[in-house]
């Protein structure tokens, strides 16, 4: 019986040491941004990524969430998300854990927004959707935005010049501005 004790609590100690292994404390980590992020910098949230405005990325975490999970029945992890008013909200990291599990991979923060609960973003996607600042598609925003005012500007000295007639002018604004949608 003893061995046998023995033999459950060794894989039980291995088991652990394995799942430990799989998640790595990080004091800072580059994002795909070109944004090296250390514990107590600010990140400041853009927009939520969902239809709703609701942010997809972001989400509450800590006690609070382990309290809804367990006294609801009918919990929802939807319920977790913040919703689109915290758009702006300055978070700072609090902890920073690169997961690399079966079915939990990823850089995520451990973020305080001056409130009682903590929130935890799943950093790469956040940055791919916008849901902070900093995010890759900032440039190509602002980028095509330029360039749709630059086409804009050009159609209009080319009407004002009678190279373009009235409709002709009007049907490239329409093609531009359907193009920056």
């Amino acid at each position: 019986m003893k061995k046998i004790t023995f033999l459950l609590l060794a894989l039980l100690t291995l088991n652990a040491v394995q799942a430990q292994k799989k998640v790595e404390k990080l004091d800072e980590f580059t994002a795909s941004n070109g944004i090296t992020y250390k514990v107590g910098d600010e990140i400041k949230l853009g927009r939520g990524s969902d239809t709703d405005g609701r942010f997809v990325y972001v989400n509450m975490g800590g006690w609070g969430t382990v309290l809804a999970a367990t006294s609801d029945a009918n919990y929802n992890a939807e319920q977790n998300r913040l919703g689109a008013a915290n758009s702006g909200l300055i978070v700072t990291i609090k902890k920073i854990k690169k997961y690399d599990q079966k079915r939990y991979k990823g850089v995520y923060f451990t973020v305080g927004g001056g409130n009682i609960t903590n929130y935890v973003i799943d950093i790469e996607n956040a940055i791919a959707t916008c849901e902070v600042e900093n995010c890759k598609d900032n440039e190509n925003i602002a980028q095509s935005s330029t360039d749709k005012y630059d086409q804009l500007e050009k159609i209009k000295k080319l009407f004002d010049n009678g190279v373009l007639s009235k409709e002709e002018y009007e049907a490239e604004k329409k093609k531009v501005l359907e193009k920056g949608n």
